[in-house]
Formats: structure tokens, sequence, C-alpha cells
């Protein structure tokens, strides 16, 4: 997105694989009709192989709902847009048990629509076990698995984030989960659109109450990372070496990518990376962005962290639930060429 001016694209530009690339990651749901309109006079005289081609063919389609689809949107949008925060109907809440029953949790926006579905119906514990759940997972566990073709669900959740945030937020039962679940967005995630909803739902009181033992138990690793940004940096270096109450594992998942451990790094942290680059080489290889813990890395194996990382990137767009991550570093290695392009388009065609 920040390489080219969606709005104002030169058609002599897209001969650049930087921009292929760009055009085929944008969101489809921020393209717009003017845009279109260019792309298709760029395209025009391309080959019927080119990457854009392809990609303007695919997005151009139309999708089609069956009649059960259409139903299953008008029924749930109805329940979405409900003024009341329990519905206590038999047919309707039949109704939408069934959906649930069907609801995957693969996205945040299956489960938050899942979890506002539960509690519609008065299920409260299942609600914030769901999210619950997502919280308690690091953040990079959460990230894989980002799916090529979203589900109707997922497209209904997006369309009516709104009604489903506030009614996360507004309902009048405890809220401590879902007050947790907007600090762990707003410190891991990046949809501009998404942080500024939560943003105003995300309860003021739960700063207040971050110390407390309590609400600890909810997401242990989660409230462990919200006091320790609140902390000074002497203070925060100084808890962080006590690895009985903060393992390293625990730091290398939660901590070691978020917060400045220069002063930490040492032959132990080195250690534990390298336990990590053996038991998981997609997020060794995401942590190995802190300059100093490559340098320690280095001087203790006596060889460079790079080389044979590029190739192993590139098996990770073989893996659906690895392929964004792996795509990423690509990008940022600036390992952008027609190979890269391609293995795109077939990810995104599913």
């Amino acid at each position: 997105m920040s390489s080219f001016n969606i709005d104002n694209i030169n058609c002599a530009e897209l001969k650049n694989e930087v921009y292929q690339l760009g055009i085929i990651l944008y969101p489809q749901d921020l393209i717009n009709e003017k845009f279109l309109i260019k792309m298709r006079q760029c395209v025009y005289k391309m080959a019927e192989k080119h990457p854009l081609k392809r990609w303007l063919k695919s997005i151009s389609k139309v999708e089609k709902r069956t009649k059960k689809e259409q139903e299953t949107i008008s029924f749930l949008t109805e329940v979405l847009n409900s003024r009341f925060n329990l519905i206590t109907d038999l047919a309707i809440r039949t109704r939408i048990i069934n959906h649930l029953l069907e609801l995957p949790e693969t996205s945040l926006g299956e489960r938050l629509l899942k979890s506002h579905l539960y509690l519609i119906i008065g299920n409260i514990s299942k609600s914030d076990n769901l999210l619950q759940e997502f919280i308690n997972k690091a953040p990079y566990h959460n990230w894989k698995g980002f799916p090529a073709n979203h589900s109707l669900y997922h497209k209904l959740a997006r369309d009516n984030i709104e009604q489903i945030i506030g009614k996360l937020a507004g309902h009048p039962t405890d809220r401590r989960v879902y007050h947790l679940l907007t600090q762990y967005l707003m410190h891991f995630y990046r949809n501009d659109a998404l942080l500024t909803l939560v943003a105003d739902h995300q309860g003021p009181a739960l700063e207040e109450k971050i110390e407390l033992k309590f609400i600890e138990r909810f997401a242990p690793n989660l409230v462990h990372y919200l006091r320790l940004i609140k902390e000074n940096e002497s203070t925060r270096v100084t808890k962080l070496r006590n690895v009985k109450d903060y393992p390293l594992h625990e730091q290398a998942y939660w901590y070691w990518p978020f917060l400045n451990i220069d002063p930490l790094v040492s032959q132990e942290l080195v250690l534990e990376l390298q336990k990590i680059e053996k038991e998981d080489q997609l997020w060794f290889i995401y942590l190995m962005d802190n300059e100093k813990l490559t340098d320690a890395y280095t001087k203790k194996t006596g060889s460079s962290f790079l080389p044979g990382r590029r190739k192993y990137l590139r098996t990770m767009l073989d893996e659906p639930s690895n392929f964004m991550l792996g795509l990423f570093k690509l990008i940022e290695f600036g390992d952008i060429d027609d190979q890269l392009i391609n293995a795109t388009l077939k990810f995104q065609d599913g």
C-alpha cells in the first residue's frame, strides 16, 4: 500500500514487479470503480497469462449467493441490528444455535461474531471463553492461518463490525474479558479501522484493575505484558531477568518482539533462541529483527543468520497457514519476483 497511489496509477509502472504485487495484495474492499476502470485500460493489451490480467479476471467475477446464503445474511444481519441484549424467542434462538454449529473460528471476525451470538442467547460463559481462548495465545499463533478466501460468516462480521463491537462492549454483563481483548488487539494488530472502533469501546476501568490478582487469571501472559509496558525500562529489565517469574520461552513469544530487550541480550537468550530455531524456524526469523540478538547469535554460532532463510521462506509459500507470514518476510528481504507473484495469485485463488 505504501508503494503506489491506488487512485493515480501510471500504466508504465505496472511493469515493475513491486507494483504488480502491491496491486494483487491490495485489500479488495478498498478498491473502487475508478481504479478498476484504470486497471482495465492498463491490462487490456497484456498477455492472458500476465499476473495482473489473471488478477483482474478473478476479482471481476460476480459472487453468486445461494438461497441458503442469502437467508443466512438476511437473518443474521437482522439479529446483529437488534436493539435487544437477550433474545428469548424460541424459534429465533434455535436458528441462531444452528448457525453457531456451522460457524467456524478461523478468523478474528468469525470469533467476534460467534462470541456475540452466544452472548445474545444468554450463554455468557461460552461467549467469554471464545475471546479468552484467543487472548491466551501468543500473537504469532493468532497471526498464523490467515485464509485466502474468507467465509460468508467472516464477511458478514466485517460488514457489521460496528454493531458487533458495540454489543460486545455494551452488554450489561461482566466485560473484563472483552476489555482484555481490546488491549490485545490494540497492542498486537494493525488494522486502523478496527483499532479506531475498538479504542472507542476499550473500557477505561481496566487500566485501574490491571494490577489486581483476579484479572491475571483470565489471560496471565497478556496481563504480564500489560503490566510490563507500564514500567520504566530499568524496572522492566530487572523483572525480565527473573526467569522464574518470566520464563524465557514465554518471553520469546510475548515480549522480545514488542519490547526493547537490548539490555537483556546474553548467551542465555541465544540458547533459547537456538531452541526456537529448531522448533519453529519461521518465528525464529521474526525474532531476528532485533539487531543485537542477531549479533549475539552470530557470535555464538560463528555463522550468519541469513543464509538458507530465503529458501526456507519460499517453502512456507506452500503452507496456507504460514503463507502470509512467509510472504511478509520475503517482501521485507526484497525477494519480489515472478515466482512470488504467481505464488500469491495461487494462494488467493485458494
